[in-house]
């Protein structure tokens, strides 16, 4: 690479050239810091992945760059990057599989996309073979217990954090470094579970498609339940219940809620009493999620509880007819009826439909454990702000640091000198800050292939004007949740500001992540403008019922707030009324 953009950034491939933010943007919306990325990007995640795919037999190390060396995962111009080119050999490796239909379950529709260019290394007899026993495991094989034994695993390790204040600030950063190991456990079996879940939805989508029933493949993987990506959600439905049915709390709740729960632990009420225990338990099961969570330097719930408490005000205007367990049931019942539909049609070509009805029976275990797998992956991160959040302050108290993030600042690599002399990294830290705001401030490309983007690439979030979609006509997506709903369009850019939405209102956004979930309750869809069928915002919509598309390009821009919108989930279509 001629010059870097940020001081983390990767060298780019020449064996795998296609690099895509589809998927990797839900967990990294902005640019990355240093320490995040230097940490568990080289040294958690890259070889994580890679010891996954080994375990599956579809690649070899000679397939890769030397240990140390991303390739499969990277960041460019500060942002992350998953190889399109990689999952395609993948796609070409696994039987049966294709690579339209893997780029579509992973990365969803985007216009830019290079197409697949054969290289004939990427054909190989013994990798075929190897793949084809994994792909024969997924159809018997629950990877639940396994991802269930990494929750013990995980629960023991943040159990025994030392007391944070007693320790020295080396022994800080050796406590964030000794996470890096639990990492890669914890991101290969996460990879296991996505990969597995994405084959299955292949499998599925290739069958329906055949069988000429494409619109009934997001019904499939609707309703499957046991989704810990939507338990947070529910969980917090269960609170909203005490908000609608209190005059007091929804009294409270309209004052606003920066300041709600100081005033609600001043005033001794017991309904205040039962909703902040209630309150507390959701904080301490759930509160290490926020946007962006695998990025150290993101706020969390537990930091920034006003975040949670607006969706919990939100969800609380809803009645009891929006209960997510009532639309899942729904779902659920509808799923039985596809996967009967589809089974019929292919009833004339008996392999094809036994692999179609052992795919949908599995595919369900798969996507609940890939949802677990990838909040622990999260929770290590947070085990991770901690330890150096407490560090950063030691800084900010002793004059060193602005910020407790800016401790993010400094490479893995760097950090040892930091800590010796951190007045000579005064200037550097400086500059260092100033880049990061400029590239948050900007839109990297979606794709690209070859040589990484410039800074001519990287264009201004809010820049120029778009035309909004009239009446009558419709934008155009993936439709990853079944069912249709009509509704006011409400554009929401982030969770850290009010969203004002509705009950019944259509959620428009440009990406969605974990920390999301508890918004779709009070919302009658959802819409954005990235993702695919294995993505958060489809995984989640089909747990708490509500329509969904993904890959609509342009839509916070083209659908403006209050127009009337139609959202169907099946032919993933979005109607201007």
């Amino acid at each position: 690479m001629e010059q870097k953009l940020w001081v983390c950034d990767d060298e780019p491939s020449e064996r795998h050239p296609v690099w895509t933010r589809g998927n990797v943007g839900e967990v990294f919306v902005e640019a990355v810091s240093p320490l995040t990325w230097s940490l568990f990007g080289v040294q958690s995640w890259e070889p994580g992945w890679r010891d996954a795919f080994f375990h599956m037999g579809v690649f070899v190390p000679a397939d890769f760059r030397p240990p140390g060396e991303c390739e499969i995962c990277g960041c460019f111009g500060g942002y992350i990057y998953i190889n399109m080119s990689v999952t395609r050999v993948m796609a070409v490796r696994v039987p049966g599989l294709t690579v339209e239909a893997m780029d579509r379950s992973l990365f969803g529709d985007h216009a830019g996309a290079p197409p697949y260019r054969p290289d004939p290394r990427d054909v190989s007899a013994e990798r075929m073979a190897a793949a084809g026993a994994w792909l024969a495991t997924l159809f018997t094989d629950d990877p639940g217990p396994a991802t269930d034994q990494d929750r013990i695993r995980l629960d023991a390790l943040v159990a025994l954090r030392p007391g944070l204040a007693a320790v020295t600030d080396a022994q800080l950063l050796e406590r964030a470094r000794g996470l890096t190991p639990e990492g890669r456990r914890l991101f290969r079996r996460h990879v296991l579970n996505t990969y597995g879940a994405n084959v299955l939805s292949s499998v599925i989508a290739q069958a329906s498609a055949a069988a000429g029933a494409a619109d009934r493949v997001s019904a499939i993987t609707a309703g499957i339940g046991e989704v810990e990506s939507a338990a947070q959600s529910l969980d917090l439905w269960a609170l909203s219940r005490q908000v609608w049915y209190s005059q007091a709390l929804r009294a409270a709740f309209d004052q606003g809620t920066g300041d709600l729960l100081p005033r609600l632990r001043s005033d001794g009420r017991p309904v205040f009493r039962r909703f902040l225990s209630d309150w507390d338990a959701f904080i301490d099961r759930w509160g290490f999620l926020g946007p962006s969570a695998w990025e150290i330097r993101s706020p969390t719930w537990r930091a920034d509880p006003a975040m949670a408490l607006r969706m919990l005000d939100r969800a609380g205007r809803a009645p009891d007819s929006a209960s997510p367990g009532a639309r899942a049931a729904a779902f659920a019942a509808a799923r039985d009826v596809a996967v009967a539909e589809v089974a019929a049609r292919l009833g004339g070509d008996p392999r094809s439909r036994s692999q179609f009805l052992a795919a949908a029976a599995s595919v369900g275990r798969h996507l609940a454990a890939r949802e677990r797998s990838k909040t622990h992956c999260a929770r290590l991160i947070d085990e991770a702000r901690a330890v150096l959040r407490e560090l950063g302050t030691r800084m900010v108290r002793r004059g060193v640091l602005a910020r407790w993030e800016d401790v993010l600042l400094v490479t893995d690599a760097e950090a040892d000198d930091f800590l010796a002399n951190p007045g000579a990294w005064q200037e550097r830290l400086q500059t260092r800050a100033a880049r990061l705001e400029w590239l948050k401030s900007r839109e990297p490309p979606f794709v690209f292939e070859g040589a990484p983007p410039g800074l001519p690439d990287f264009q201004a979030r809010d820049v120029g004007d778009v035309a909004p979609a009239g009446p009558g006509e419709s934008l155009v997506g993936l439709g990853v949740s079944p069912g249709r709903h009509t509704g006011r369009a409400r554009v929401i850019e982030s969770l850290e500001v009010d969203s004002e939405l509705e009950p019944g209102d259509v959620i428009v956004t440009a990406t969605t992540d974990s920390a999301w979930g508890p918004l779709f309750l009070t919302a009658g869809a959802v819409v954005v403008e990235t993702g695919a069928a294995i993505s958060h915002a489809a995984i989640v919509s089909r747990e708490l019922g509500i329509p969904a598309v993904v890959s609509v390009a342009g839509a916070t821009r083209r659908l403006r707030n209050g127009c009337a919108v139609t959202v169907d989930g099946g032919t993933g279509t979005v109607s201007v009324q």
